[in-house]
């Protein structure tokens, strides 16, 4: 589909379409730049309820909601397979969803958490971030890899995990400072 049938569908004209998002390319992008302020809308509205951060799973739970989501996921192989790489690189730096969000769980774990403190969380977010996308990338892969199907317990087992993975190494690499 290009652009011509996106602005009909739409029921808007062509050139509407292409004078805010010029190329299909930049549909693409600013559609998955739109989801993923959502979600990170989501995690930060989630962090503020009390305990949920004693509840990995809940918060890596919304990025796997996310990443069964159809055209969520296709637009992200999209990025990926048509090399459009450097502009996602350009939105991510200018907002810094995972520091924003390593910075609300830091400071809900102590009033003056250490750029160490952050810095862990923001490698501990990365690096879930990085294994559920993988993951949803290629499920069926994976999950053939170990000899079992790409159903909705598997992925439920995997979130579990990841979750579980993430909080011990929370508790180990994320001193807390106890209160003088």
């Amino acid at each position: 589909m290009g652009l011509k049938e996106v602005a009909k569908e739409a029921g808007v004209s062509h050139a509407l379409i292409t004078h805010y998002f010029g190329t299909y390319g930049g549909l693409v992008e600013a559609t998955l730049e739109r989801r993923l302020v959502g979600l990170r809308t989501r995690i930060a509205e989630r962090l503020r309820d009390a305990g949920v951060l004693s509840r990995p799973e809940e918060l890596i739970g919304l990025l796997f909601d996310a990443l069964q989501d159809p055209v969520h996921l296709r637009l992200m192989k999209w990025v990926v397979a048509s090399e459009r790489t450097a502009s996602m690189h350009a939105f991510a730096l200018q907002q810094q969803g995972l520091v924003l969000i390593a910075n609300q769980v830091a400071n809900a774990l102590t009033p003056r958490p250490s750029p160490e403190m952050i810095y862990t969380l923001e490698l501990i977010m990365l690096t879930a971030v990085a294994a559920a996308v993988g993951y949803a990338v290629n499920r069926h892969a994976l999950a053939g890899a170990i000899g079992a199907s790409p159903d909705a317990a598997l992925d439920k087992d995997v979130q579990r995990t990841l979750a579980g993975m993430a909080q011990t190494y929370m508790q180990y690499a994320v001193p807390v400072p106890v209160p003088s």
